[in-house]
């Protein structure tokens, strides 16, 4: 073999671990697929004003007719505006805990986990989104308290209707992080009939957007 040869593959031997390591995209969030059940309940401080932006989402599914299947998507939102941002009352109070921060849109197969569609997931409407934030907290004089809940569906978020039965898919965030969220979900038509956990991993730079 001749000299320049033997360099040349002597190069080439080098650079083949880079070239893996780049391939690798080091990260220190978990793919969705890595997804897990939550293990722990919502801080009472928790807030859901900073997590507008896109994700990547997998529902799995551990109850109902397609238990232990799964499946990818994903999901945007973006900040809400003006009275919008409010939960109205029957008679036109505003419920002052009940907030609306985010709304968004979702792209993912409900059916593949036998989840209800109700509407358009992919609504941008804000009056009517196909995903809606909500974010409940304490009542005075209650212990303080954070849910924060992703409701699917533009029929579910019409404004312009007060809705006490019917179908519904929620997700239900349980813990949070700057790469993403993840919590349990469940779907049914007046009872439900799936459930399961998810999980939301930001996309980007795991900044808000």
């Amino acid at each position: 073999m001749s000299p320049s040869r033997g360099r040349v593959r002597a190069l080439l031997s080098l650079s083949w671990p880079l070239l893996a390591w780049s391939c690798r995209a080091p990260s220190d969030r978990p793919a969705p697929q890595e997804c897990a059940p939550p293990t722990s309940e919502l801080p009472s401080t928790s807030s859901a004003g900073g997590i507008n932006g896109e994700y990547q989402l997998r529902l799995v599914a551990t109850s109902g007719a397609k238990s232990g299947s799964a499946v990818n998507g994903v999901l945007r939102l973006q900040p809400q505006t003006g009275q919008l941002r409010y939960r109205v009352r029957p008679g036109g109070a505003t419920d002052s805990a009940v907030v609306h921060p985010l709304y968004g849109a979702a792209e993912v197969d409900l059916n593949a986990v036998d989840a209800v569609l109700v509407g358009d997931i992919t609504s941008l409407d804000p009056t009517k989104p196909g995903v809606l934030v909500v974010e409940r907290h304490e009542r005075s004089g209650q212990a303080p308290s954070a849910e924060i809940m992703l409701r699917l569906g533009s029929d579910a978020n019409r404004r312009d209707r007060q809705r006490v039965d019917g179908g519904y898919t929620a997700l239900r965030i349980r813990q949070l992080s700057p790469a993403g969220f993840s919590g349990t979900w469940a779907s049914g038509i007046k009872s439900e009939r799936s459930a399961g956990y998810f999980c939301a991993v930001r996309k980007g730079d795991g900044k808000g957007g």
